[in-house]
């Protein structure tokens, strides 16, 4: 009984006092670049919790992702973050990449995980973040879980 308590308190110092560092912003949006090019925005609904929508056009796919991230101070380093999290997509598959398959277009629908690091520029209204974001099929037989580096510049409303 006596571990549980001293397991809970614990858990709840660190929750409590990871949280009195708020983020540098609430709200962003922005270009990300990569194997999967296109528009990002993220907003935090509470403290190092945040959701992030993208929409990404690739080689082969257009797609919209939606993402729950947590994210954290990394090593004390001011203005500097890193992020995990999960989430879904749903898009096409161009003609492209179904050529072998035998068919024009595909319906594409998955999951996706994303870790990665942010800086918040202290002077500047723009964060910038380097991540990976492997992205799994349910519906076809396409994982794009080596190409899903990105880089993302966002402007950030403070």
């Amino acid at each position: 009984m006596k571990l549980k308590k001293l397991l809970l308190a614990t858990l709840l110092f660190a929750t409590f006092t990871s949280t009195l560092t708020a983020q540098e912003y609430e709200t962003a949006i922005g270009i990300r670049l990569g194997y999967d090019n296109g528009i990002s925005g993220r907003h935090f609904f509470m403290p190092f919790h945040a959701v992030e929508g993208i929409v990404s056009f690739s080689p082969n796919s257009f797609k919209i992702t939606g993402l729950y991230q947590f994210q954290q101070i990394f090593l004390e380093f001011d203005n500097l973050d890193w992020y995990v999290g999960a989430g879904m997509h749903i898009g096409s598959l161009t003609r492209s990449r179904q050529q072998a398959l035998g068919a024009n277009h595909a319906f594409l629908l998955g999951f996706d995980l994303i870790a990665g690091v942010e800086y918040a520029f202290p002077t500047l209204p723009f964060a910038l973040s380097l991540d990976w974001k492997p992205s799994f099929s349910i519906t076809q037989r396409t994982n794009d879980w080596f190409y899903g580096f990105g880089l993302t510049l966002r402007y950030t409303f403070r």
